[in-house]
């Protein structure tokens, strides 16, 4: 134990303080999570995961993710880092079949999964291995579930097709629409529309997939695609019928406009 902490301190060092440097205020609203990760990483001794904890802290420092915190009567913002948290968490909570090299390897792309796209990287996320002494597996795997705004048609299948046939990446990817989903509410009606019919077109298949080609992981992609046909459904239900609702106030409000037009006619009518 003393060696590895020995180990994952040298490497922090070596990055540098002010790399690793955050905003302390903001802390407390991830503080619980992010101890829990800490001390998972630490009793298994997983290096990647040790490293990447602190990293994520630091790089994804003054971005916020949608959804808030109160404190002693003030309102705040969540950092953006809490959703990478509960990813990671998510898998751990999922007791991965995997030996402790390879859980290593999918908590740590778990954490930094969002990085090559938020982050202003100016080698395209090289710097994971090179400047934050991350394996070359973390780094490959948050690659392949990082996308493009710009993607064509042709290259959106295809980005879906390489993570189906990853095991890490296949892993991560469905943890962060497993956490993901659970924000639904947070989004507007169209794009609740869009998030669930991407879930269906693209995530539903993922898990079928994965079932045959990674039989190990039958029972951990039954429980993220039972969780999400939940979540999704019923989001889904309350947007029908909120948009039900809406229809017939907006039909009631239309009506009314017409009876004021009718009388306001006759009124005048009346008048002249």
């Amino acid at each position: 134990m003393k060696d590895f902490q020995n180990r994952v301190r040298k490497t922090l060092d070596e990055i540098g303080r002010e790399t690793l440097a955050y905003d302390e205020t903001e802390f407390w609203m991830v503080e619980r999570i992010y101890q829990q990760i800490e001390d998972y990483a630490s009793e298994k001794e997983l290096f990647n995961t040790a490293v990447a904890l602190p990293l994520i802290r630091a790089l994804h420092n003054g971005s916020h993710r949608k959804g808030t915190a109160v404190k002693d009567g003030h309102t705040y913002r969540l950092p953006y880092m809490i959703h990478c948290l509960r990813v990671c968490l998510m898998l751990i909570d999922l007791k991965l079949p995997f030996n402790k090299e390879d859980e290593d390897i999918v908590l740590a792309a778990a954490l930094c999964h969002d990085m090559i796209e938020d982050i202003p990287f100016a080698n395209g996320g090289t710097e994971m291995m090179t400047l934050y002494h991350l394996d070359k597996r973390v780094y490959h795997t948050v690659r392949l579930v990082s996308k493009r705004k710009d993607f064509t048609l042709e290259e959106h299948q295809q980005y879906f097709d390489n993570i189906m046939n990853d095991r890490f990446a296949l892993m991560v990817k469905l943890s962060d629409r497993g956490n993901n989903v659970e924000d639904l509410y947070n989004m507007k009606i169209w794009k609740v529309h869009e998030y669930v019919e991407e879930t269906r077109k693209y995530f539903f298949p993922m898990c079928d997939f994965g079932m045959k080609k990674f039989p190990e992981l039958q029972e951990v992609l039954a429980i993220l695609r039972d969780k999400m046909l939940t979540l999704t459904e019923s989001a889904e239900a309350l947007v029908i019928r909120y948009e039900r609702k809406e229809y017939q106030m907006l039909t009631k409000l239309e009506e009314l406009r017409e009876e004021n037009r009718r009388l306001t006619s006759i009124l005048q009518e009346l008048e002249g």
